[in-house]
């Protein structure tokens, strides 16, 4: 898994832009985004990762690929916490943290990291691919 990540201009109808690429594309997203000052950066996981790509690459949008864990944790007040302790223990730096799927009580997270090995290490079971 990755998260993608896009910079944009802090202007209207850039994250439209993107989205419309992808999605012309068939590729379905979870998608975030911040602004600050006059750009912006919108993160992503992808339903189609290789399409994904060749989408935005195709309409000459420069992107990043980072490669991602998956973690989950229960839906409940300090569970972040806890794994976020527990990597910090680890001496592993949280790059990206991107809530993917809320369902029946468990939150799904793509997580990207300085040290993604360490990071898979510390966080046991809970973390996958």
């Amino acid at each position: 898994m990755n998260i993608y990540t896009v910079e944009l201009k802090n202007q209207p109808g850039e994250l439209a832009h993107v989205c419309e690429v992808l999605g012309h594309s068939g590729v379905n997203i979870e998608c975030a985004g911040t602004t600050t000052g006059d750009h912006g950066t919108v993160c992503f996981v992808a339903s189609d990762e290789s399409a994904a790509a060749a989408a935005l690459e195709g309409a000459g949008i420069d992107f990043t690929a980072h490669p991602a864990l998956q973690v989950r944790c229960p839906d409940q007040p300090g569970e972040v916490a806890k794994f976020a302790r527990r990597l910090a223990n680890a001496n592993v730096n949280v790059n990206w943290l991107l809530p993917v799927s809320i369902c029946q009580g468990e939150v799904l997270f793509a997580l990207c990291a300085d040290k993604i090995d360490e990071a898979r290490s510390a966080l046991g079971d809970q973390a996958f691919g």
